[in-house]
């Protein structure tokens, strides 16, 4: 009944131009059950591309040239396909059959894949629902088909522009003036060599929007309560020192029991390493902080190296660049910022080792430069006496310039401050603005 279908189909679509245009709206190459099938709509459909004729001499033609009308697949079954179509006036019915067959299909390939992941016992329990899942992605994408003109939702986007924009500022004004801050859907880079202040500066961005909306922090090189430390170092004004040696005077504990019920009350889930190593892990828990709060969360990775799988991969670089890419395509599915952190590759001596760094650092992976919306390269300064100079350079921006700003790195209060915030009273308990 389906090869049936199949055929009528691309018997029809041979036959008529108007039954390939109808038919194109509906069923992709990958639609057909048999490969010899799909090979034929293929060609049929490069052909409506290029707005030439897709009637069964050009198909053949077409085939021809690029050498895939052999085996089976020959010119006279070609002609066979349109010998035995009734009408084409009937396309779309039969291609609406082949739809419904080729959904079916697969959905049994997912359940054959949910089965193999669960009965795969080297597979960590927490992992299996969402790889359960993910097996079903493809029948989603099947079924989520459909063209909109510019004129079906252009209105919407000209009301939208009466609102405030989407973007949910950072800690520091100057750099909010050239990237506008952080956008629903955008995936953010921020990147340093070791001890640059990549989590510091991740930490910060954290607690501020999370005065705002729901921030997931996942720290895969520190523990919650090192985290924690940082946090209340910066809120607090308390040496970073103290906290870590455990060794508070009364100013210190007067100053962390100020801004506790401002900490306590944010909703801001952090997250180590035994709990979220993998992309599937970090699904799990986006939606778990989101049944919490009602709304997904901004995600942060710190760092986006330390992530593992359990796929076989060629190289290192292939699995950083899945992860990437993952992290991208959350944040589109999510409707969230991602926010991930990079190791960066810098020289060790030499005359590159002075240069201020750049996209071509990025350890691992160039893929990761593809996928961000916005990349942040910093380059701390060690100042004697003072505190260091931390340049940050923006170095990709899809939504405005790129260029420098210069902030102050003050590692012992695990800080960073816009240069005209040094020598005032810095309250983190107050909006970003």
């Amino acid at each position: 009944m389906v090869s049936d279908a199949e055929q009528s189909v691309l018997g029809a679509i041979m036959l008529s131009r108007n039954a390939m245009i109808e038919v194109a709206e509906i069923l992709l190459p990958a639609d057909f059950g048999a490969p010899m099938h799909e090979t034929i709509f293929a060609a049929a459909l490069q052909l409506l591309d290029a707005d030439a004729p897709t009637d069964v001499v050009a198909v053949t033609d077409a085939l021809i040239k690029t050498g895939e009308l052999t085996g089976n697949l020959t010119a006279e079954y070609l002609h066979q396909l349109t010998d035995t179509v009734p009408t084409a006036a009937n396309a779309g019915y039969y291609a609406k059959i082949v739809e419904s067959a080729a959904i079916r299909r697969r959905v049994r390939a997912g359940i054959d894949k949910a089965t193999g992941v669960v009965a795969d016992e080297t597979i960590p329990a927490e992992d299996i629902v969402e790889m359960v899942r993910a097996a079903f992605d493809d029948v989603d994408a099947a079924t989520s088909r459909g063209v909109e003109s510019i004129g079906d939702w252009y209105m919407d986007f000209l009301t939208s522009l009466e609102e405030k924009p989407s973007y949910t500022p950072t800690p520091w004004y100057d750099l909010n003036q050239m990237i506008f801050g952080v956008r629903d859907g955008g995936m953010y880079v921020i990147a340093a060599a070791t001890g640059g202040g990549k989590s510091v500066m991740a930490i910060q961005i954290g607690a501020a929007l999370a005065q705002r909306r729901p921030v997931l922090y996942v720290s895969l090189e520190m523990d919650r309560t090192e985290v924690a430390g940082r946090l209340a170092a910066a809120t607090g004004q308390v040496f970073l020192g103290a906290i870590n040696r455990h060794q508070l005077g009364k100013t210190e504990w007067e100053a962390l029991a100020k801004h506790r019920p401002t900490i306590e009350t944010l909703p801001l889930v952090i997250v180590g390493s035994d709990e979220v190593s993998t992309i599937p892990q970090l699904k799990a828990k986006v939606r778990a902080t989101a049944r919490r709060y009602k709304r997904n969360p901004v995600v942060i990775v710190d760092y986006l190296q330390l992530l593992t799988s359990h796929e076989r991969v060629e190289n290192r670089q292939q699995e950083v660049a899945g992860f990437s890419r993952a992290l991208k395509l959350a944040a589109q599915q999510w409707r969230v910022p991602v926010i991930a952190l990079s190791q960066l590759r810098r020289p060790q001596s030499g005359p590159k080792k002075a240069q201020p760094p750049s996209m071509h650092d990025l350890r691992e992976s160039g893929q990761i430069e593809n996928d961000s919306d916005v990349i942040l390269l910093l380059d701390r300064k060690p100042v004697a006496g003072a505190a260091d100079e931390l340049k940050v350079i923006v170095a990709k921006n899809r939504q405005g310039q790129t260029g420098e700003v210069g902030l102050v790195f003050q590692g012992q209060f695990a800080r960073v401050l816009s240069k005209y915030q040094v020598n005032e009273h810095i309250d983190f308990g107050r909006k970003a603005s």
